[in-house]
């Protein structure tokens, strides 16, 4: 595997590597920063819809929630479009994504299953659109495939491929097209293709999360992992992962 070491330079179009925490490399002022900004909910919705059978339970001490006050879902009705992306160890290519919406009429869900990647392939020949080719794909191109202009929600659980993933939405616009998002963070490693000193590399996870913000997600939900574990170093204030629930308050494009 190649590591890629986040240098100040590299930004794309929705991504900016940050400055530093406490104006100079420390790993405990950068460690600090994330963990406040992914326990700190930035979004209060009374309506709230939560994960299966468990909506009877306390959101406190749901996994995820969604926000489901009137300005937060779509305009109009079905389809609704949900992705959800899962780490698959037995896989290829390691991350696997299965992405469903709901059928005109039907009542049921047409699902299709693809592999997702940060990295748009190179020389890949143009696909009869709604056929997923067996190859790594963007979420761009897996949306543009099956004729989805936007997700009304998306699950992510990539096993530490997160960071690079998200990264990648911010860079090419597709956050702007996703109402709803739930994702994992891992903090025990690096993440796939990220790295530096300690200190760089919670930056750059910060810059990412600021990433989301900067295209109008807003923290609606923290449920933290278990674990104590980051970048493998004991640390009592902080879990080894969370499951965070975001809402797009930006405008749908």
């Amino acid at each position: 595997m190649v590591i890629l070491k986040v240098m100040p330079q590299e930004r794309g179009r929705g991504f900016e590597l940050q400055q530093w925490a406490s104006g100079e490399p420390s790993f405990t002022a950068e460690l600090e920063r994330v963990i406040a900004y992914i326990t700190t909910p930035q979004v209060n919705c009374s309506r709230v819809l939560l994960p299966g059978e468990s909506q009877a339970s306390q959101a406190s001490g749901a996994l995820w929630l969604l926000c489901v006050e009137g300005w937060s879902l779509p305009s109009q009705g079905p389809p609704c479009v949900a992705y959800s992306f899962r780490f698959d160890p037995s896989g290829q290519h390691g991350d696997r994504a299965s992405s469903g919406y709901r059928d005109d009429g039907s009542g049921g869900f047409r699902q299709y299953r693809a592999w997702l990647d940060w990295r748009a392939a190179r020389g890949r020949k143009q696909k009869k659109k709604g056929v997923l080719c067996s190859g790594s794909q963007t979420l761009k191109d897996i949306m543009e495939t099956l004729g989805h202009h936007t997700v009304d929600f998306l699950y992510a659980d990539l096993l530490s491929a997160e960071w690079r993933v998200l990264q990648n939405w911010a860079e090419l616009g597709t956050l702007g097209r996703i109402r709803h998002l739930v994702a994992t963070v891992h903090l025990q490693w690096a993440g796939f293709e990220v790295g530096g000193t300690e200190a760089e590399v919670v930056r750059y996870w910060f810059s990412v999360l600021q990433g989301l913000q900067d295209a109008g997600f807003r923290l609606v939900h923290s449920s933290p992992g278990v674990g104590k574990s980051v970048l493998r170093h004991k640390v009592d204030n902080a879990h080894s992962s969370y499951t965070l629930s975001w809402v797009n308050t930006g405008p749908i494009h």
